[in-house]
């Protein structure tokens, strides 16, 4: 005889298993990002402290980031830049191309982005790094031009991404995604473009953090199976205050933590890169956003203006010795050939990668020099001066003419071709010759 359904008995189990689903959840979750890449993978991937191939060699990552160009900072350009006052966030990607229209117009604007872009990237370029020993590219991505609304996404944004990667592919380079202009903006400076230096991505959580997550949940899905694709550095020098660079810790943290399960989510293959606070510039702001939270992560910390010796990283040496997780010098440069080199040789025999910053910028008489610390340099146009001397009022002083402005862009533009710049090479011996 069949026994009939205990009901009292059968609801309080229901009720266990039901209180039980959210941990059963985070097992399966925790299981999903403990287990290793797909036995498939080619690209990189993590093994201890070291980034490896798919054969298991050591790999040390080294190359340039590519900032100027597509998401140009103002002093790319001799744009006022620095110091504690309006110029430290004004002038980012989106407002110089505002500029450019409102000096010259939209036209104007349209045609020096698709040919300054077109000057700073061919084939031939990608060629010659290869030639020097690069093996990677930090790209940096600004939402504005792939992104503009949460949940839209722009052809032609994944066009520039698709033929850089294609590009590098060729070259046996491999490409690290940056998000270096997030939503709302992760810091209160003109490198991710905040349009009024605020940090919106953190004092607008609501707003920018879905927003920056599903974005980072698109691209990865492009590209779960592209090896040529080193990971994705999920944001540049996150800031939550610059009066307390290290603060926000727990915060970028926690933002971290959801994207990298978004990411997760459709790749399963890709490194993760994690940038700390405090601009990413000190072992402290790195500790800030400890515990790892994923089985296939690099920290990532950024070098510049200091002395090239062992105590200079060994606060980043004890965290990778402490967590058993490789690091890399995500942004380093603005500096010298003699400094490039001590760096390049100091963190070669530490095996730690690093990405010079950047490739290629303006200098020259009217921005007083001293704008040569990239491989090359982008000469002024005629005139230019009159850009300068109207930048440097933020819009209130006397422009140039629209017909001078329009030729000074446009000559601008030109002269951003490889063919045109004059080249530092001893910076490539310094970085790359010993």
């Amino acid at each position: 005889m069949r026994r009939g359904i205990n009901c009292t008995s059968f609801k309080r189990k229901a009720k266990v298993l039901i209180a039980l689903l959210p941990a059963i959840a985070g097992t399966l979750l925790l299981f999903l990002f403990s287990v290793p890449a797909s036995a498939q993978w080619t690209g990189l991937r993590v093994q201890g402290q070291q980034i490896v191939d798919q054969n298991g060699n050591n790999v040390i990552l080294k190359g340039f980031g590519t900032g100027e160009m597509y998401n140009t900072e103002a002093y790319m350009l001799e744009w006022p830049d620095g110091g504690n006052g309006q110029a430290l966030w004004y002038y980012g990607d989106t407002r110089i191309h505002e500029t450019i229209t409102t000096l010259a117009g939209s036209t104007v604007d349209q045609q020096f982005t698709s040919q300054w872009e077109a000057n700073m990237l061919t084939d031939a370029d990608v060629a010659t790094w290869a030639s020097w020993g690069v093996n990677s590219i930090r790209f940096s991505i600004n939402y504005h031009w792939l992104s503009p609304q949460n949940g839209v996404y722009l052809n032609s944004g994944w066009a520039k991404i698709d033929n850089f990667i294609a590009l590098c592919k060729k070259h046996n380079i491999k490409v690290i995604l940056c998000m270096h202009a997030a939503p709302g903006g992760q810091n209160p400076e003109l490198m991710s473009d905040t349009p009024d230096g605020a940090p919106h991505l953190w004092t607008e959580p609501t707003v920018y953090q879905p927003w920056t997550i599903d974005l980072w949940q698109a691209i990865a899905q492009r590209y779960a199976n592209e090896p040529a694709v080193a990971g994705y550095d999920l944001l540049d020098e996150p800031l939550l205050s610059e009066k307390k660079p290290v603060s926000g810790g727990s915060t970028v943290r926690t933002f971290y933590v959801s994207v990298t399960g978004a990411i997760r989510a459709v790749d399963q293959n890709h490194i993760i890169f994690a940038c700390g606070t405090n601009w990413c510039g000190s072992p402290a702001g790195v500790k800030a956003i400890l515990p790892l939270w994923d089985n296939n992560m690099v920290l990532v910390f950024h070098k510049y203006w200091d002395t090239n010796n062992l105590a200079s990283i060994q606060g980043y040496l004890n965290i990778r010795t402490q967590n058993n997780v490789p690091i890399w010098n995500g942004e380093t440069g603005e500096n010298t050939n003699a400094w490039a080199q001590g760096m390049s040789t100091l963190l070669d025999a530490n095996n730690i990668g690093w990405s010079w910053w950047t490739i290629k910028k303006v200098n020259g008489p009217a921005g007083k020099g001293g704008n040569t610390t990239q491989p090359y340099v982008i000469s002024e146009p005629p005139k230019y001066s009159e850009v300068l001397n109207y930048v440097k009022t933020f819009g209130t002083g006397t422009p140039p003419s629209q017909s001078d402005a329009t030729s000074i862009f446009l000559t601008l533009e030109a002269n951003a071709a490889t063919s045109k710049c004059s080249f530092n090479s001893g910076l490539i011996t310094a970085l790359f010759a010993h």
